[in-house]
């Protein structure tokens, strides 16, 4: 779906890496553009539930969900 389109929806309240904001996202995958996230590696999680990537695309985000979006890091 174009950027253009996902704007003209209504807002919804949703909770992201902890911080709460009004976005007009209702994919992960829309969630991701929206944010300006580019790429395919990160794992995101709604509501405490891993989404996998084939489902970024199909899974529906609802007003109020959680979402965390976390990249992996080395360490050592």
């Amino acid at each position: 779906m174009q950027k253009a389109a996902v704007q003209d929806r209504p807002a919804i309240a949703l909770t992201v890496n902890g911080e709460r904001r009004s976005l007009h996202a209702r994919t992960p995958r829309e969630l991701l553009a929206e944010l300006e996230l580019e790429g395919e590696f990160f794992a995101i999680a709604v509501n405490r539930r891993v989404i996998t990537r084939t489902r970024w695309s199909e899974a529906v985000l609802r007003d109020g969900d959680s979402v965390e979006i976390v990249t992996p890091r080395q360490g050592g």
